[in-house]
């Protein structure tokens, strides 16, 4: 269950929402286990039902969000944390992806998530538009993505910090082109 932070708030009156694993696995479509496995340490009821506590608000916003689906909230609230699980699992392979590029390629990756075209990065690198066509295909091979515009939104997505001066790292980039290495 995803928990809003209100800063500076007093703690919520928490509200206790039971609902059948096996249920909800089945109702939402998600594989056998999958919560037992994601999250083992899982309090659970003598029935065999998972237990959550929730604000009350969020607990609330959550039976509002199900009726309007037609769903039960526990079948709903399955759902979002079988989405969550999924989401981070998917951000964690991406971050893993784009751990395993060059310097040079997550350069690129940045600079053509800022919007900036070949030209542009190859004006920014100090090298041939054609190298920055052949770091673009590279990139989209290896993240798995067909155009630079889905290169963006993959870089972007993700809302991590990009180089921590870009600046820096062209005039690093610079430096190393007059020195010839």
């Amino acid at each position: 269950m995803w928990f809003r932070r209100r800063p500076y708030a007093p703690r919520p009156t928490l509200q206790r929402s039971l609902f059948s694993v096996r249920e909800a696995q089945e109702a939402a479509g998600a594989p056998s286990g999958w919560l037992e496995s994601a999250w083992p340490e899982a309090p659970s009821g003598d029935d065999g039902r998972l237990l959550f506590e929730t604000d009350v608000e969020l607990g609330q916003e959550l039976r509002l969000a199900a009726r309007a689906r037609g769903q039960a909230p526990e079948i709903l609230a399955a759902e979002l944390i079988a989405r969550g699980l999924e989401l981070e699992a998917r951000r964690s392979r991406a971050e893993a992806v784009l751990a395993a590029l060059t310097r040079r390629e997550r350069q690129v990756a940045w600079l053509a998530a800022a919007g900036r075209t070949n030209r542009q990065i190859a004006e920014t690198l100090v090298v041939s538009p054609e190298t920055v066509k052949t770091h673009v295909a590279h990139l989209l091979q290896k993240l798995g993505v067909r155009s630079k515009v889905d290169l963006r939104v993959f870089v972007l997505d993700l809302e991590l910090e990009g180089p921590a001066s870009l600046a820096e790292s062209e005039a690093e980039t610079q430096h190393e082109r007059r020195a010839g290495r």
